[in-house]
């Protein structure tokens, strides 16, 4: 047989790819090509490095190497602090998430020294209209997350529940509530049992009622009582989101602003690595405006006591007290040591845990804990986060 037959059997014995084949196959190219598109490849912090370079080094090799974005941190020993950063400095504002409840507790903690409330004032005491077991919860058990209450907010309405579920695959604020939407939702809550859960709802509604008892907004509080007196210049809650920075999720894809709404005492605050050098050694040194609420007060789980948001270790060397935080875009981590009166600020723009940010002033005797529910708003704590951060706090659509 010559050459040309052979080639000739070839063409008629081959079988030609079916169209619908290649269809898939060209349909499975674009596909592919858009998400690459749409989704950054991982790698390390972005932008220029700021403050100690050895300190950078440290951040970076105890968070370990993801899809990062932006870091500020700060590293406190006794009077001295040193700063580091990688597109961010001391003085750049971030999304605290669930740190906000540590400034909540604090409000509460200054309420009762002031004589507006005492630690037996219940939600039926603030709210009157209220009845049934919700009325009975005390204040005291929601900052310490066993009143019993649902971790999240119900929702105002079937579409409001809905928008708030699309929010977490859109990378927007799913909260939506005003305050009024919260506190008017508390006649439909069940209370559950009060073993210790963490709880964003809880502490929203804390943060309302403190607004409720002094008939000051939630906003107003935080200022009036807590930065002003102490310079925090850069931390304030905002009223919204217009003008304000954003962060990204794990992935690298932007996430819009989280303001939270009526639940902003839980987790709305935005700081600098700068104020909240301020706030860790005011409460550290129990100068800072109801600073007692950092005092362990009871069990939490196997790994941390509680005081009034504050969780403080029992397994690390040093034990830390600290929070954590998380939103839809950032990640933080506030911890110190008041004996040796070491601390340790990481604030990240993007929703990577930063909890190991304790190991840089602290080590875990016990074996490697898992994260806890952040947060979001990423958990607070461990939301926090943040949660997340610990990360107790979150879940991706609370803030840790």
């Amino acid at each position: 047989m010559d050459t040309d037959t052979m080639h000739t059997n070839a063409a008629t014995t081959d079988p030609s790819p079916p169209r619908r084949g290649i269809s898939a196959v060209m349909a499975a190219a674009i596909a592919t090509g858009l998400l690459l598109l749409i989704t950054p490849f991982p790698h390390g912090f972005q932008g220029e490095p700021t403050g100690s370079a050895a300190f950078v080094d440290e951040v970076e090799k105890a968070l370990g190497s993801k899809h990062w974005h932006h870091f500020a941190a700060a590293k406190i020993d006794g009077d001295e602090v040193t700063w580091s950063g990688v597109g961010a400095d001391e003085n750049s504002e971030f999304e605290i998430g669930s740190i906000t409840k540590t400034f909540t507790a604090a409000l509460f903690a200054d309420a009762i020294e002031r004589g507006e409330i005492d630690e037996n004032t219940s939600l039926g005491d603030v709210w009157p209209d209220l009845d049934g077991d919700v009325a009975a919860v005390r204040l005291t058990s929601i900052a310490m997350h066993r009143s019993g209450l649902p971790s999240r907010e119900p929702a105002v309405s079937f579409g409001d529940g809905l928008a708030s579920i699309v929010s977490r695959y859109i990378h927007t604020d799913p909260y939506r509530g005003t305050a009024a939407d919260l506190v008017n939702s508390l006649e439909d809550v069940s209370v559950g049992d009060t073993e210790p859960e963490y709880s964003n709802f809880g502490f929203a509604v804390l943060g309302q009622a403190l607004a409720t008892v002094t008939g000051t907004d939630y906003g107003d509080l935080v200022r009036d009582r807590i930065t002003a007196p102490l310079g925090m210049n850069s931390t304030y809650v905002p009223d919204s989101a217009e003008g304000l920075v954003h962060g990204y999720t794990a992935s690298g894809l932007p996430a819009a602003p989280w303001t939270l709404g009526g639940s902003g005492p839980a987790g709305a605050i935005r700081s600098t690595a700068h104020d909240l050098d301020i706030w860790l050694r005011a409460t550290m040194n129990q100068t800072a405006p109801g600073a007692v609420a950092a005092e362990p007060r009871e069990d939490f789980d196997e790994s941390d006591r509680i005081g009034w948001a504050w969780l403080t270790t029992k397994h690390r060397s040093p034990n830390l007290t600290w929070h954590n935080g998380g939103t839809g875009g950032y990640r933080s981590y506030l911890g110190f040591d008041p004996e040796s009166r070491q601390g340790i600020i990481v604030l990240a723009d993007s929703t990577n845990g930063v909890d190991n940010a304790a190991d840089l002033i602290s080590s875990d005797k016990a074996s490697p804990r898992a994260a806890k529910r952040d947060p979001q708003l990423t958990r607070g704590p461990r939301a926090g986060s943040q949660t997340s951060t610990v990360a107790r706090s979150s879940s991706a659509g609370d803030p840790s």
